[in-house]
């Protein structure tokens, strides 16, 4: 069946982006390169969302909140493949999701309700030094006119594309309204992790 005007097509991976944010995406499978071109061609968008397993070990499926993102910059890489970098447009819900002949996955999608933004509480300074750490690592094009540390909608979305949270719990913080509550369930996993790592 072809898809309808209301359908985008979705790419479930290992982690999220959010609104502003971008992603680097090598892409080699027929089915996305044809959904790269098919965006191209119609300067239209896709969703990226937090993928889960299938029990019939089909194609992983998309979870219910994804962030629509269009395409800001394309390369071919040494290797072959295409490289794509996308940014993030809005938050959305996905609605009737079905996965095609070709096992791309579409859905429609319905934007969500930003939550005001508010100013990072002094406690999350911690969560500040981290992120700067992750972006400088990454190499991630956030140049430092634009990286917006006081702000905690900014920084809790940076903090949870960069950080190495399973798919799960990326989509969770990913689904969460309010940006100081995502803040406040980062901490205490960032430091679970690094107490995990200092006991090996």
């Amino acid at each position: 069946m072809a898809p309808s005007s209301a359908e985008h097509p979705v790419f479930p991976l290992s982690t999220v982006v959010f609104p502003g944010g971008v992603l680097p995406m090598r892409i080699f499978e027929p089915r996305y390169l044809d959904m790269v071109s098919h965006c191209m061609r119609e300067a239209s968008s896709f969703v990226i969302c937090a993928a889960q397993a299938v029990e019939d070990g089909g194609f992983a499926a998309p979870r219910a909140m994804g962030t629509e993102v269009r395409i800001i910059d394309f390369d071919r890489l040494d290797d072959g493949a295409l490289g794509i970098t996308v940014q993030g447009q809005a938050r959305v819900a996905l609605d009737n999701a079905r996965c095609a002949a070709d096992g791309l996955w579409w859905a429609r999608m319905r934007s969500q309700i930003e939550a005001d933004d508010a100013p990072c509480p002094i406690e999350f300074t911690q969560l500040k030094q981290i992120a700067a750490a992750l972006i400088d690592q990454t190499g991630l094009p956030y140049p430092e006119a634009e990286r917006r540390y006081e702000s905690a909608a900014w920084l809790s979305a940076r903090l949870t594309e960069l950080l190495p949270f399973d798919a799960a719990t990326k989509h969770e913080l990913l689904a969460m309204d309010d940006p100081a509550e995502r803040l406040q369930r980062i901490r205490p996993m960032i430091e679970i992790e690094n107490t995990g790592r200092r006991a090996e």
